[in-house]
């Protein structure tokens, strides 16, 4: 019994762990990761959109690096200045192709300028990734930056903007050019050095971001999470905390301001309308600066609970996980996480082992309710195995690793067949929407285990980004006769069919690692479940069928805030998370 908690402790979880890091879903967090002996664990890189601070393009340059515009060039920025942006924008395109003589340069510059203007963020992105490409030999190499800190606010991830802030040198951002988007730029370049691996120069960025910035929270969020990684435990357990504390200063200026908080959300809930009929990639979640926030703090309760669950500080990690709210979508993850370190509450306090195990099965109780059945955790059914398992209830034991083997090897095994009917990236992209929106035609269990991996938050950034390339299409379908006529329309949308192949296919490899991650995760819970199974049967055949006599449960205790009701078949939200499943053990007493 004592080399099977052994295995609980430590290889399943740090299964469930390895998973989370991998497959973190959009819509709902992973589990806790497993007891580490060096040092905290690592919580899993959620990595949330760049928040959207108020928009309107980056500050002038403060001085013009090739003096003032002559010619047709000069006609053009009246254009812009008069925020005609399309006519500035033909006349630019045909100076920076070479069609009519001018500075190219400098009209390359004024061409994304003016796609940004005109909402073509994409087209935009890649005018200035030419002038990135270029380096500081082009002349608006310098200037080209604050553009895509713009371009970040209005892209999804998925468009590569940070791997193009990545390119400049910390050291150029102290260029007084940027003093009004500095933090910002903190931060994106902290981001991109954070995915990059680049520990220490991350943090180094992160924390310079003021308190009084938009971007101070998900910067106290990543630099909580590169802490953790780099196990500074005091450090990332700041940073989260420093999350949620100006998130409660948010609350209240917001509190203060509700009207205008009001109509900003209808305007964008009006454009998201708008948007949702040239969606290819299906619906992806649009959040608003409030929401995005609320977010964060979620992430951050939930990954303090995770560092104080690694250091066998289970109380207190029930407590972050029970900050929670029921309509995150990380509450259910929040729910398994508590329900592991109930579990391993019976090692501290052995006294109180069957109010620990009673809970354990209460949370995995609330993971089956119907209200969740399109989230999936198979290791919960790992669980309440071997939660039974030690409490001599060999049979239920045994039964709980059956429904294991009844819906996941199978389900595996299709999963397989689906990667092998869609060799080609490119139309895993089309099957993998279809999974998605629920049309596949796939086995409805098989469709849910799939559209669990299909919900990654690095994918759902991907799917945003086609989402972003076929808006802009759309756009230019409905644009004037004259402008879609032109060459620069040409080259839009010659720029638009490329980077629409590219993100399909990417998108479509991407999604292929997630159901392959899936695919390893159930190979590596059945290995699992075949160590758990050969242990209750070699119980069983021993004729070891516990203790003769039923002990009473322990009665959970109440305080006046809460009731206790008996479980009539019926669920109920408002109970969700506080079940007590009725279990005694039956093992004899030594």
């Amino acid at each position: 019994m004592k080399s099977l908690r052994q295995l609980t402790s430590t290889t399943l979880l740090s299964l469930c762990a390895t998973w989370a890091l991998y497959a973190a879903p959009a819509v709902a967090g992973p589990p806790p990761p497993p007891p580490a002996k060096g040092g905290p664990a690592v919580p899993p890189p959620a990595a949330g959109p760049a928040v959207p601070p108020p928009s309107g393009g980056p500050v002038a340059a403060p001085s013009n690096p090739d003096g003032a515009a002559t010619g047709v060039l000069a006609e053009a920025e009246d254009k812009y200045k008069a925020e005609d942006y399309q006519g500035a924008a033909v006349i630019f395109h045909a100076v920076a192709s070479g069609k009519t003589p001018g500075d190219k340069s400098r009209a390359q510059f004024w061409l994304g300028k003016s796609l940004y203007k005109l909402q073509y963020y994409a087209v935009s992105l890649a005018v200035f990734s030419e002038i990135v490409t270029a380096g500081p030999s082009h002349p608006y190499h310098k200037l080209t930056l604050p553009w895509l800190a713009s371009l970040s606010r209005e892209l999804p991830e998925g468009a590569g903007v940070l791997e193009k802030v990545g390119t400049y040198k910390p050291t150029e951002l102290e260029d007084s050019a940027f003093d009004e988007v500095r933090d910002e730029l903190y931060y994106l370049l902290g981001r991109f050095y954070y995915q990059k691996g680049d520990l220490g120069q991350s943090i180094a960025l992160l924390g310079q971001v003021p308190d009084n910035s938009d971007y101070y929270i998900p910067a106290q969020f990543f630099l909580g999470v590169a802490e953790t990684r780099e196990f500074h435990g005091p450090q990332a357990v700041e940073a989260f905390k420093n999350v949620l504390r100006k998130n409660i200063a948010l609350k209240e200026s917001w509190a203060k301001d509700k009207k205008k908080r009001k109509k900003e959300a209808k305007a964008k809930a009006k454009l998201a309308k708008k948007n949702k009929k040239k969606q290819l990639a299906g619906e992806v979640e649009e959040l608003s600066f409030e929401e995005e926030m609320q977010r964060y703090e979620e992430r951050a309760n939930l990954a303090l609970g995770y560092i104080f669950y690694q250091v066998g500080k289970y109380d207190t990690a029930l407590k972050y996980y029970d900050k929670i709210p029921l309509e995150s979508p990380y509450w259910l993850d929040s729910i398994l996480a508590s329900s592991w370190t109930e579990f391993r509450l019976v090692e501290v306090e052995p006294e109180q082992a069957n109010i620990h195990y009673q809970r354990t099965l209460g949370y995995i109780h609330t993971l089956n309710a119907p209200f969740f059945y399109d989230y999936l955790y198979p290791e919960s059914i790992i669980l309440k195995a071997v939660t039974y398992y030690f409490n001599c209830r060999y049979q239920p034991a045994k039964l709980s690793i059956e429904e294991f083997n009844r819906k996941y090897p199978k389900t595996r095994d299709d999963l397989k067949d689906l990667l092998a009917k869609a060799p080609e990236d490119f139309a895993l992209f089309d099957l993998s929407v279809k999974i998605r929106n629920s049309e596949s035609k796939l086995d409805p269990f098989v469709e849910e285990v799939a559209q669990k991996s299909l919900q990654d938050k690095t994918l759902e950034k991907n799917y945003a980004f086609v989402n972003e390339i076929v808006r802009e299409q759309g756009q230019l379908e409905d644009a004037k006769s004259d402008f879609k006529g032109s060459p620069l329309a040409e080259q839009i949308t010659e720029t638009l069919d490329g980077l629409l192949s590219l993100g399909k296919e990417s998108t479509g490899a991407l999604a292929r690692n997630r159901l392959m991650q899936q695919i390893q995760q159930i190979n590596d819970l059945e290995r699992e479940a075949i160590k758990i199974e050969y242990e209750i049967l070699n119980r069983i055949k021993a004729g070891d069928s516990g203790a003769a006599t039923e002990r009473r449960p322990v009665r959970p205790k109440v305080d006046s805030e809460h009731e206790i009701y008996n479980y009539n078949g019926e669920y109920w939200k408002d109970e969700l998370g506080y079940y007590n499943y009725k279990v005694t053990s039956r093992c004899k007493e030594e």
